[in-house]
């Protein structure tokens, strides 16, 4: 989850039932308010939910492959800012 103020957390273990155990990726920080959308999913085929793609308000796209409770992955540019 994205917060206002930029801060990036993972609540790993989240079920229908409720939220998991918070883990901060990143603290507070002016890049991460500029986020338009955000997913997560396997997209690299390794049989885990740990990747993570943005499109940043700029139109970039970028995925943050491997990305654990507390860390983000390796950042791969998807789509060029289109401004």
């Amino acid at each position: 989850m994205r917060w206002v103020d930029g801060e990036l957390d993972n609540y790993v273990g989240t079920t229908t039932s409720g939220l998991g155990g918070e883990h901060r990726i990143l603290d507070p920080n002016g890049l991460w308010k500029h986020d338009a959308a955000m997913t997560t999913g396997d997209f690299t085929g390794n049989g885990r939910t740990d990747d993570l793609v943005i499109r940043w308000s700029d139109g970039e796209t970028t995925m943050y492959a491997d990305t654990l409770a507390n860390q983000l992955g390796t950042e791969h540019m998807l789509v060029a800012p289109t401004s």
